[in-house]
């Protein structure tokens, strides 16, 4: 792969390299003629043999190339050159979300549903022209100075990377935010499985930590399809509950019970940023919480919240037999 400064690539004159990973190197380039500075990112040449692979990404860095949005990196161009596939894109100074939880811990819940409003734009935008991310993660979420943030690596999609095998296939992603049917079968997967990535990448934000962890990805990959979520009051104790409906109803195990739409899921969002009701207080899969999301008295926090409503509605009641009782004995 080409790592030498200054050394030319095709019509890209490479400058300095960005960032190293499993699928390839970005250089800062320059593009001649124009002099326009770019993000050029080369594949591992072992790709190139891959005829499955170089069908997909040529397919998918298509359409990537059509996509117009603010919060997506523009592709600007793709190809093969001497042995590699290689993706042109817009170069946007700025900080990864990971970067900025590695650097903070963990972000206020407000400004990270505001980086995930965004996302959720720009991933209806590239659902709408028939891409599927299948790697959405706060490494693929670029943020810059004013606070605008553009996923990355769209021309990627169909191909992120490959983790570690499972006994009987390979499944594609990175198992921290992979959903439960991915795992199962990469191949059927919808824009729900992006919906559920970015539910991830959501709760990791707010609560510093990705939602399951493990000794192994294949270990993280089993929990995403068998075990419950744990509660993120168990990172944030005092995170309101809204928050907390929205990112279960987002990482919900069955696709049929997460957000059916970009539009309903920036809804709830939006609300959230108002201080208004989400629809997502509606959904209650008992199966998504577990003993680490129960409460310090053991019950679960759906539970606790029908047990405030009974209390609440146990005031008025309690109220009138204090006076009635006042009134016998005053008589």
């Amino acid at each position: 792969m080409p790592e030498k400064m200054g050394r030319r690539f095709g019509k890209y004159v490479l400058k300095r390299v960005l960032g190293h990973g499993d699928m390839g190197t970005v250089h800062l380039a320059e593009e001649e003629p124009g002099h326009r500075q770019v993000a050029v990112k080369i594949l591992p040449g072992t790709l190139a043999t891959n005829g499955e692979y170089a069908r997909r990404f040529l397919t998918e860095a298509r359409l990537a190339t059509q996509l117009d949005h603010p919060n997506i990196v523009a592709v600007y161009d793709f190809g093969h050159e001497r042995g590699h596939y290689y993706l042109a894109m817009q170069y946007a100074e700025g900080q990864s979300c990971r970067a900025r939880i590695a650097m903070e811990g963990r972000l206020p819940w407000r400004e990270a549903v505001g980086i995930t409003v965004q996302v959720a734009r720009g991933l209806k935008a590239a659902a709408e022209q028939g891409i599927i991310h299948r790697d959405i993660k706060p490494e693929n979420l670029l943020i810059d100075a004013d606070g605008r943030v553009r996923i990355t690596d769209l021309g990627l999609a169909k191909e992120m990377d490959v983790v570690e095998p499972l006994p009987s296939d390979t499944s594609l992603g990175t198992p921290d935010y992979m959903s439960p049917e991915q795992v199962s079968n990469s191949e059927e997967v919808d824009f729900r499985t992006d919906i559920y990535a970015l539910g991830a990448s959501l709760f990791h934000m707010v609560c510093g930590k990705a939602p399951y962890t493990g000794r192994s990805a294949y270990e993280v990959m089993v929990k995403h399809v068998s075990a419950p979520l744990p509660s993120p009051h168990r990172y944030v104790p005092d995170l309101p509950m809204p928050v907390c409906d929205v990112m279960r109803k987002m990482m919900a195990r069955d696709p049929e019970d997460r957000y059916q739409s970009y539009d309903a899921l920036i809804a709830d969002l939006e609300a959230l940023l108002a201080d208004q009701p989400v629809s997502a207080h509606q959904f209650s899969d008992e199966s998504m919480l577990s003993v680490n999301g129960s409460s310090r008295n053991g019950l679960t926090e759906s539970a606790q919240r029908r047990l405030w409503w009974v209390a609440l509605a146990a005031v008025p009641v309690a109220a009138g037999i204090a006076v009635l009782v006042y009134l016998l004995a005053a008589h």
